[in-house]
């Protein structure tokens, strides 16, 4: 019955059983029920946001799918979609963004390898994707971006609690054109956004594992996932790559790295109404020969309800780096090529579906070079000085099939002070409108943190 819920044809599968009449042995005839899902579905969807840089926007998007294209449960789903952000800040005006994509993608219920058969989960069958994707992103009077990305793609499971993903084959290619003068000015004042415009092939594969607690009312509740991800080997050897985008593929430079993750989080159960989660995270990517830092697609970022609630989401690091409003708003992201983080959280009950939670959270992101945000980002043996620390409260309301959270952090050190004055729990003044406006930083989202 799991094997057939997860080919995801059948709206609703049951079984039912009964004694075999026939024999003298002890056994069961099973008989399954399956209401077959709609074939075909169509789906359109209008979004409505407002980001940190300053942007406000609308995504609108349809979606195609095909549940059993060949007859076989496999599902074929086709995607357009386009965008646009409107900036709030006089600053940046006039640089409005622009998004227009698709992405078509098959999955397969089964291993889908040339000339290799492999032996299946009878309990847990695998999946084999295929997806390919391309999307145009315009900066309006400063350059244009192409992205294409294909990728093959591998998940399964050998008991219901680990589960496997490998893709032999992940290419990403980013062109950048129409790059104006306009741009290449204000590079000239915060040279880290010329990340946007860099153009780069990545020629990856990657693997990752996942492994939680089967009983779930275990005290003592265990998540892990750890992956490996590397770009360019093959193709450094082949062309004897040595320094910073000397080669090329088709007269773009491609990347080289080799980058790994952990995750892990521990939920202790001290009664019905109480929990204390722990989670600590480590991100180690390594550029090089050909690539001096990671593709901005591939780098860490810090900050924000995911990570420490204290700061902004890319208004932290990387290492005593401060990034500026101009920095913030150009940059599609500021990211590192090293993450170190570590959240605590105490969660409790108040009224009806509503819980709170008392939380700390601790961390920073570095590089590797000093190519774009200086010395001031570079990861050194003193990095432990360099870590930011957060603290806050929640307001969770669970309305059943999503969980809407709500927290306000308060940031305890702040990594680009100068060295002796980062901690600044003693300037705390919550009766201050000035402290309150620079300082509070309110998160929404949806589902926990960790």
């Amino acid at each position: 019955m799991n094997r057939l819920i997860s080919l995801g044809t059948f709206k609703f599968v049951k079984n039912r059983f009964e004694i075999a009449k026939d024999t003298s042995r002890y056994l069961l005839n099973a008989y399954y029920y399956l209401t077959p899902s709609k074939k075909k579905s169509l789906q359109a969807e209008l979004d409505g946001f407002s980001k940190e840089n300053g942007y406000i926007g609308s995504q609108a998007s349809i979606n195609w799918k095909n549940r059993n294209t060949f007859k076989g449960a496999e599902q074929l789903a086709l995607k357009l979609y386009g965008s646009f952000e409107i900036s709030r800040v006089n600053s940046i005006k006039n640089s409005d963004n622009f998004r227009i994509g698709g992405q078509a993608s098959i999955t397969y219920p089964r291993y889908m390898i040339p000339f290799f058969s492999i032996k299946e989960n009878n309990l847990y069958p695998p999946r084999t994707s295929f997806l390919i994707g391309y999307e145009k992103f315009i900066k309006q009077a400063f350059y244009t971006q192409n992205i294409f990305h294909l990728q093959y793609e591998f998940n399964w499971k050998a008991r219901s609690n680990t589960e496997h993903t490998f893709a032999p084959i992940s290419v990403t290619y980013l062109n950048a054109r129409n790059v104006t003068d306009s741009f290449y000015a204000v590079a000239k004042l915060n040279p880290s956004i010329l990340l946007d415009v860099y153009s780069e092939i990545i020629l990856g594969s990657f693997y990752s594992y996942t492994f939680t607690t089967i009983n779930p009312t275990d005290p003592n509740q265990w998540y892990f996932k750890g992956g490996v991800d590397v770009s360019g080997n093959i193709a450094g050897l082949i062309t004897g790559a040595r320094d910073t985008r000397q080669k090329t593929i088709f007269g773009t430079p491609f990347a080289q790295y080799v980058k790994g993750d952990a995750e892990l989080t521990y939920r202790r159960i001290l009664n019905k109404k109480l929990q204390w989660v722990n989670h600590f995270a480590i991100g180690i990517g390594m550029p090089y020969n050909n690539s001096s830092m990671l593709p901005f697609s591939k780098q860490y970022v810090i900050g924000g309800a995911m990570s420490i609630r204290g700061f902004s989401t890319r208004a932290l690091g990387p290492g005593t780096y401060a990034p500026n409003q101009n920095g913030i708003s150009f940059l599609q992201f500021i990211g590192g090529d090293y993450k170190l983080l570590y959240n605590s959280e105490l969660r409790f009950p108040l009224v009806g579906s509503f819980s709170g939670a008392v939380f700390a959270d601790i961390g920073n992101i570095w590089t590797k070079d000093t190519l774009l945000f200086g010395p001031k980002g570079q990861l050194t043996k003193d990095f432990y000085k360099e870590l930011a620390v957060a603290s806050g409260i929640g307001l969770r309301f669970d309305a059943g099939v999503l969980l809407i959270r709500l927290d306000l952090g308060i940031p305890i050190r702040k990594p680009y002070l100068p060295d002796g004055q980062r901690w600044v729990i003693n300037q705390i003044a919550l009766s201050n409108t000035e402290w309150r406006r620079s300082n509070l930083i309110f998160n929404i989202a949806i589902g926990y943190p960790f």
